[in-house]
């Protein structure tokens, strides 16, 4: 449990930070001459901690075969777009210009997925090539222990 949870916030932190960026990129391409005050800086918090809730909810002790991965995936991911879309653009009237929002927020948002998972993904691969490192050094040590322990037992002059 505690290593998910460490999975979460690392998690909630990278998608904050793309967040960041993609309001930024989003916010010159959509409406360049709108000013913003301070209270912008909680939404990136907010949209970080929608994005963290369906794996929150969405979650397994057991190993998923890679279908069943995928499968997890793709519903974390359709879930996120809609609490995304449904949280930013619910109540606002249906016009060209919401739908080119909502089709820009959806696209950054599966961006972001995705570019969250590859940056877990390759966070995870430095751990376990740690641990295989810790490892064959844990058992060269014990290899060596064992052959001294057995070294000592054999007769010598013989």
């Amino acid at each position: 449990m505690k290593e998910y949870l460490k999975e979460m916030l690392n998690s909630f932190f990278i998608s904050v930070t793309f967040i960041n960026l993609a309001m930024l990129v989003l916010g010159l391409l959509l409406q360049p001459d709108r000013q913003f005050g301070y209270e912008i800086f909680i939404y990136p918090l907010i949209y970080g901690l929608i994005g963290i809730i369906p794996g929150l909810i969405v979650r397994t002790d057991k190993e998923l075969s890679i279908p069943q991965f995928v499968i997890r995936k793709v519903f974390q991911l359709t879930l996120i777009v809609v609490l995304m879309v449904a949280f930013i653009f619910g109540g606002s009237p249906v016009n060209e210009r919401t739908i080119a929002a909502a089709i820009g927020v959806s696209v950054s948002v599966i961006i972001i997925y995705v570019l969250v998972n590859v940056i877990g993904w390759f966070m995870d691969l430095k751990t376990a090539k740690n641990l295989m490192n810790d490892l064959k050094v844990y058992q060269s040590q014990i290899g060596e222990t064992v052959e001294k322990e057995l070294m000592s037992k054999v007769p010598h002059g013989h």
